[in-house]
């Protein structure tokens, strides 16, 4: 029996036309047999409509949660699939509101935003369905057990296939596709409350259900042609890079590539399976095989842009030497804040860091660390980094830019540009 799991972000499914497309392409793209778990994120850029819902208050709350309702039950009445799209949808302001009378801001912040997913599935199940795949709606918060800070959950990995087991028992009619349709992004603390995996972590979703349900391979859906070597909106000269070796992409991922989330790829380096990355615009164009193929580079060189950094200065109250017990409670602040760093370097009393540009995590961040502890921020930061590039290529990038940090390890040269 195959099985194959397939993500899908925003934009493939932003609207009705849209969602009918996903439907056409899933229908040409699976075989007579296969198994698919099928893993959709929220519609378009709802996620970012959810946080503005997060962070209101009072009327104004109500008022953009009721907007954000209303589009979702314009799709599905578009499609004919309302059901239970509005039940569902209640169920997560519920959650939310039980959550901040808590006192848990944070949990509010993922039961609200998590409505995105659980909307968006509801819609492309329903329509899968109506186009002739036999396909169920199911609760990765069944599958995808979390610890660790709201915001950015952990999953243990040691344990997918035990998780895994109510999900493969529903993909297991011996004759006939079957597609199950889920949700990227979320899962379930042991307390019952929603959690997040960090934004944009719907592609690592995947990539532990593909474990979870014993897939032969993933492909992750974009709106670009692979894996390209740049940005090509930066870039108008950017390639696909058609081979990826598994440690390869761990690394790209690491310094910001953002085709593929950074936690995506070793579950499925441990298990032994490709990841395809695709262009659900041209299916059967261009395309990344990220796999096992150990001591390949690619033959271009790969150019990485983070725009909107801030540089974390981490140092003692005191001015006294910074020593390793000072780096234990700062590591540990990072973690329970949520800061993905993306570049650090160390002196004798001072801690930098580069991370996303992030008020709430960094405010998270200075109250972790306490008065030990002062951090200066420098924001409005870009990041280069280029990887199997040369010197000359880093200069023609980056002339006439004021360099703040430069890092160089390997075939990886690192930038912070003002």
């Amino acid at each position: 029996m195959r099985c194959s799991t397939h993500k899908f972000g925003g934009a493939s499914v932003r609207d009705a036309e849209a969602i009918r497309r996903v439907a056409s392409l899933l229908v040409d793209q699976l075989g007579p047999d296969e198994k698919a778990v099928v893993v959709v994120s929220a519609m378009g850029k709802t996620t970012n409509a959810l946080e503005d819902v997060w962070r209101a208050e009072g009327a104004r709350r109500k008022e953009l949660w009721d907007a954000t309702v209303a589009k979702h039950v314009a799709v599905a009445v578009e499609l004919d699939v309302a059901g239970p799209l509005q039940a569902r949808m209640a169920a997560c302001w519920e959650e939310a509101i039980r959550a901040e009378a808590s006192g848990d801001n944070n949990a509010a912040y993922d039961a609200f935003v998590a409505a995105g997913e659980l909307a968006s599935t509801t819609l492309v199940a329903g329509w899968l369905s109506k186009a002739g795949l036999p396909a169920t709606w199911w609760d990765v918060r069944e599958t995808l057990q979390t610890a660790g800070p709201h915001r950015a959950a952990r999953v243990d990995e040691g344990t997918l296939n035990e998780a895994g087991a109510s999900l493969r028992g529903r993909l297991s009619e011996p004759t006939g596709r079957q597609v199950v349709v889920t949700q990227g992004f979320i899962g379930r603390h042991s307390d019952g409350s929603t959690s997040t995996l960090g934004r944009e972590g719907s592609d690592y979703s995947a990539a532990l259900l593909a474990v979870a349900v014993g897939a032969q391979e993933v492909t992750i859906w974009k709106d670009v042609p692979g894996m390209m070597n740049a940005d090509p909106k930066r870039h108008p000269e950017a390639v696909t890079v058609p081979r990826v070796d598994h440690g390869e992409a761990l690394e790209l991922s690491y310094y910001g590539a953002s085709v593929i989330h950074p936690r995506t790829v070793k579950p499925l380096q441990q298990a032994g399976l490709a990841l395809w990355v695709k262009s659900f615009v041209d299916p059967d164009g261009p395309a990344t095989c990220i796999d096992a193929f150990p001591g390949l580079i690619p033959d271009v060189p790969m150019f990485i842009w983070r725009d909107d950094q801030m540089w974390l200065e981490v140092f003692t109250a005191d001015g006294s030497f910074l020593a390793e017990d000072h780096l234990t409670t700062v590591f540990g602040a990072l973690d329970e804040s949520g800061i993905h760093v993306r570049l650090m370097q160390q002196s004798a009393t001072h801690f930098g860091l580069l991370a996303d540009r992030d008020e709430a995590k960094r405010t998270s961040l200075t109250s972790g660390l306490g008065r030990a502890f002062q951090v200066e921020c420098t924001r409005d930061l870009v990041l280069l980094t280029v990887r199997h590039g040369s010197r000359e290529d880093l200069e023609r990038l980056t002339g006439g830019r004021t360099v703040q940090v430069e890092q160089r390890a390997g075939a990886t040269w690192r930038r912070v540009l003002v």
